[in-house]
């Protein structure tokens, strides 16, 4: 996954995943989603999303998310049939800490250099206009992690208007 351009989210898709996230955490439990794009390296932008219990029914019912290996074989089907990669993941944490647990770090969604994994606050109970509440991660070379937030001039992900 090429990293020379951030990834970018419309408004609108954005504000319509955190809507999904925080329904399907209800408040109580943790969620998440796989962002999908093209991303040949100039235009990563985030054209779709789907939420990780649409890929695997088990996801959530830990409380906090367990992706099991049927949910990445769909996961990877569905970005064959549509042409499309995994360009960033989000999941949410149940408070304001949006650092990545000892967990989060040692089990990347996709563990390739240049992934970008969002954790969102609160259930996801944040900002749908907004990435500022949000920690954004980059995974680099050699399995470490880059955090980032929003204002940041070299973050690898922003939101766009279209």
């Amino acid at each position: 996954m090429a990293a020379d351009e951030p990834v970018t989210i419309p408004r609108m898709t954005w504000f319509s995943m955190v809507g999904e996230l925080r329904r399907r955490g209800r408040g109580r439990r943790e969620s998440g989603a796989f962002l999908l794009g093209r991303g040949d390296g100039k235009d990563r932008r985030v054209v779709d999303y789907i939420c990780y219990d649409d890929l695997d029914p088990r996801a959530l019912d830990q409380g906090f998310v367990v992706f099991h290996g049927e949910g990445f074989s769909r996961l990877w089907a569905l970005c064959a049939e549509r042409k499309l990669q995994v360009l960033a993941d989000i999941h949410t944490h149940p408070g304001r800490d949006v650092r990545q647990s000892k967990i989060d770090q040692d089990h990347a969604m996709v563990p390739v250099s240049g992934h970008v994994a969002m954790i969102a606050p609160y259930f996801g109970r944040t900002s749908r206009w907004s990435l500022n509440e949000v920690g954004i991660h980059l995974l680099q070379d050699g399995g470490r992690w880059k955090r980032f937030n929003a204002r940041d001039r070299d973050a690898p992900l922003r939101l766009c208007n279209w």
